[in-house]
């Protein structure tokens, strides 16, 4: 570590609450020498309600690279620095990572200071299992991409979270429940704040309650899905191990009673089966 650069701290803010801040956040929010906010118009109603005067200067995805070599010069000459982002714990699904990726290869210290995130604060209210889950941050916008993207989400073992923004979430939810219907699903909207509003239940029933609701597609959210218990399968294709089994049961059974066979060998729905007996016929 270099003795004589100064301290790069990455800084949670609250995700709604301007109250949801640690004090040694507002502490060292006001003694570094500078603060580089995702969006300074944002982090100034934060300042301004915690009376911080530190100066803002503006760190977002299209001028990271840009800004990099200024803030770490700042750093090499003994500057503290926060960093910030919109709302939240910084880097998740934010800019950030060249910033602390050159300040770990220049050996400057870098300290987190804890605090809300979004991801666990709908985790902890979801009521799915939290031991282990990941996070899938915002679905790609190219068609294939996210074809892909949600074919691995309903797929995905474990509890699952990611992001989307109010102007997608119908459609995606649309997509996810052609893939599995049944899919259970926890959405946040709007952590936090004074229209806080969750949404449960299975997809279909996810999708009709924010059709009627009378916020709309409006806010933030926050999407839970539940893990795969050893009971479900979602899966949306039989997987060509999947079906080289059926094939081989369907050589040597009526086709119903290798259907009923594969469902309990392969722990995979009927009529998933049924589309590829199709097929094979």
């Amino acid at each position: 570590m270099n003795s004589k650069s100064g301290t790069l701290y990455i800084v949670a803010t609250p995700i709604g609450n301007l109250e949801d801040i640690s004090l040694r956040a507002l502490k060292i929010l006001s003694e570094v020498f500078i603060c580089a906010a995702e969006d300074t118009r944002k982090t100034k109603i934060l300042f301004n309600h915690h009376q911080i005067k530190t100066k803002l200067t503006s760190y977002h995805r299209f001028s990271e690279r840009k800004k990099l070599n200024y803030l770490i010069g700042l750093l090499k000459d003994g500057n503290d620095l926060a960093l910030v982002s919109d709302a939240g714990t910084p880097l998740i699904s934010d800019p950030g990572l060249l910033l602390v990726k050159e300040a770990i290869s220049l050996g400057i210290k870098i300290s987190p200071l804890p605090g809300p995130s979004s991801v666990t604060s709908a985790l902890s209210v979801s009521g799915f299992n939290s031991d282990n889950f990941i996070f899938m941050g915002f679905p790609p916008r190219k068609k294939n991409e996210r074809l892909n993207f949600i074919k691995n989400l309903v797929k995905e073992q474990k509890t699952s979270i990611l992001f989307e923004s109010g102007v997608r979430i119908k459609k995606l939810l649309e997509d996810i429940s052609e893939n599995s219907p049944q899919k259970n699903i926890f959405i946040a909207r709007e952590i936090s704040k004074m229209y806080e509003t969750f949404y449960r239940g299975e997809i279909k029933e996810v999708i009709d309650e924010l059709s009627n609701s009378k916020f709309g597609s409006k806010g933030e959210f926050v999407l839970v899905f539940d893990e795969i218990s050893k009971k479900q399968n979602f899966d949306s294709e039989l997987s060509e191990e999947g079906a080289r089994i059926l094939h081989l049961l369907v050589d040597h059974l009526p086709n119903n009673d290798a259907m009923v066979l594969a469902s309990k060998i392969l722990n995979i729905k009927k009529n998933i089966l049924y589309k590829e007996l199709i097929k094979y016929d």
